[in-house]
């Protein structure tokens, strides 16, 4: 497991720096959501769905030297070395990292907040996920955030419960 989250924290990486930890949270997050299994448990923080075991898997790779951490005033920013090996990662994994590693992390703290909404709700309508953001995100984003958000899961071959993702429609 920590050398699948290794190459997929430099599959990141790759797609515009060194993440930042809740920017690596959301996309693992997305991953897990897709059907990819990682063995994270998700529950709803702050900036959205969190684990604190990939939390404490990140330090656990840190603390082994498989990971940097570059503490900011902007926050913990996580690389992965060059000369380090990954494995293959699936195209399922290469999509989502494609699809969603160039959001900030804002974006990506939405995007999977209104993905947390999507599955926990009984309810496809647009009107009652924009409320279940809500009562998660108080006023950060507006109703039109949220709707592109819906609109960018779809996109990205996310639907809605009991259908957790659709390969066919993430072209």
């Amino acid at each position: 497991m920590d050398e699948k989250l290794v190459s997929i924290i430099k599959k990141i990486q790759s797609t515009g720096g060194a993440p930042c930890k809740k920017k690596v949270q959301k996309i693992i997050y997305l991953i897990e959501e897709a059907g990819e299994d990682l063995g994270y448990e998700y529950s709803i923080h702050f900036y959205g769905p969190y684990s604190s075991d990939l939390d404490y898997a990140i330090q656990n790779l840190y603390n082994h030297e498989e990971l940097n951490i570059n503490i900011t005033q902007y926050g913990h920013y996580i690389s992965v070395d060059d000369s380090k090996s990954t494995i293959e990662l699936s195209d399922l994994v290469n999509r989502i990292v494609d699809a969603f590693g160039q959001k900030d992390p804002s974006d990506l703290e939405l995007i999977t907040t209104t993905r947390y909404v999507q599955d926990r709700i009984d309810s496809t309508n647009n009107s009652d996920i924009i409320e279940g953001v809500k009562k998660i995100k108080g006023s950060k984003y507006d109703n039109i955030q949220i709707i592109d958000a819906i609109k960018m899961l779809s996109k990205a071959g996310f639907v809605n419960k009991n259908n957790k993702y659709d390969e066919k429609d993430n072209s």
